[in-house]
């Protein structure tokens, strides 16, 4: 009577989006994971596996090399082919919905679906609980204060801000701001300067801002005609954020509400 081992789960991991790369090391399955997007730069050891294209296109040569036993991808790369193509390949692709994901409810099934299919369920389970009590403990420390108005800035040609259904959204509402987008429809709305001089928010809040491309930095925010007399601009609340942690819905989008929130109510005692 012999016992039988569990099995394994897949051992040679293709993963298409940083975010699933990002929950598959986190889930303790990392050793797996045989090739990754050009976008992964998470954990560091990642740069060390053969990078088989980018998000919307990418190398199915490369990817079919590897000989994965399992692809990992974003709801989101389903609509442009490659992953049907890779199906009639006979590869065995699984698809999450991590960018359409709105909040950490739907984060965390993610997580507990790599780590079902990955056979590490107890991992995944783990992660989901840390992170529930990073949040809960954000919002105890949070209770009874006032929401404090804020802009969030995505792009800056054209201006594209954080509206309240989106994951970012939700981010900024549960770290206490009261997001002046909040209300406009779409994933990725565009708005005019007016839209902001018309709010004007008491801190805005710049992810990756000055750093990469495409993103404004304090100071191009403050040469906006009218800027300069915005709340924000004459406190001296222009905060640029890290852009991993804010856009990259995955474990670490809990630093992001920590960093959000500490900014935003400085007055309270954190830790």
């Amino acid at each position: 009577n012999r016992a039988i081992a569990a099995p394994a789960g897949p051992a040679r991991v293709v993963s298409l989006l940083p975010s699933l790369t990002e929950i598959i090391f986190a889930i303790h399955a990392g050793h797996r994971v045989v090739g990754v997007s050009d976008f992964d730069d998470f954990p560091p050891e990642v740069t060390t596996r053969p990078s088989v294209g980018g998000l919307i296109n990418p190398n199915l040569e490369a990817i079919v090399a590897l000989e994965p036993d399992l692809i990992v991808a974003d709801q989101s790369q389903s609509v442009n082919g490659s992953v049907s193509r890779l199906r009639e390949l006979g590869l065995r692709i699984e698809v999450f919905s991590v960018t359409t994901a709105t909040t950490f409810t739907d984060l965390y099934q993610v997580i507990e679906s790599l780590g079902r299919i990955l056979n590490a369920t107890d991992a995944a389970r783990n992660v989901v609980q840390e992170m529930r009590r990073s949040i809960a403990e954000v919002q105890q420390q949070l209770s009874g204060v006032t929401p404090v108005t804020l802009y969030c800035e995505l792009w800056a040609n054209p201006i594209i801000v954080a509206p309240g259904g989106s994951f970012e959204g939700h981010l900024l509402e549960i770290a206490g701001g009261d997001n002046i987008a909040a209300s406009l429809p779409g994933r990725s709305p565009r708005i005019g300067t007016e839209f902001v001089l018309q709010h004007d928010p008491s801190v805005i809040l710049l992810p990756g801002g000055g750093i990469l491309p495409g993103l404004a930095s304090p100071e191009t925010i403050a040469a906006r005609p009218g800027w300069r007399h915005l709340q924000a601009l004459k406190q001296g609340r222009v905060y640029t954020i890290n852009h991993a942690y804010f856009a990259r819905h995955g474990p670490r989008s809990v630093l992001a509400v920590q960093e959000i929130a500490r900014l935003l109510h400085p007055e309270l005692a954190w830790d």
